[in-house]
């Protein structure tokens, strides 16, 4: 993150880093969500145990947080350097 705060601005590597890394956390929510949305529509009730269903589902919500926290990061770094 700090280069993303140099002076002469970031380097293009570092920034297709960054990039990258936020590119897999969204693959893997989106394949995170795809199987919860699979899972709901196979529910049936009394055949099978939701927990596993609500703690992937937790733990999906703590990975969109993760990721938002790293847009804000972000944002207030090229925030700081456009100013």
């Amino acid at each position: 993150m700090e280069e993303l705060g140099n002076s002469q601005g970031p380097r293009a590597d570092t920034v297709a880093a960054h990039c990258r890394e936020f590119m897999l956390a969204i693959k893997e929510i989106q394949t995170t969500l795809r199987e919860e949305i699979k899972s709901a529509c196979e529910y049936r009730p009394f055949e099978k145990c939701d927990y596993s269903a609500r703690i992937a589902n937790e733990i999906c919500c703590k990975k969109v947080e993760y990721v938002l926290e790293k847009l804000d990061a972000m944002q207030k770094n090229v925030e700081q350097c456009t100013s």
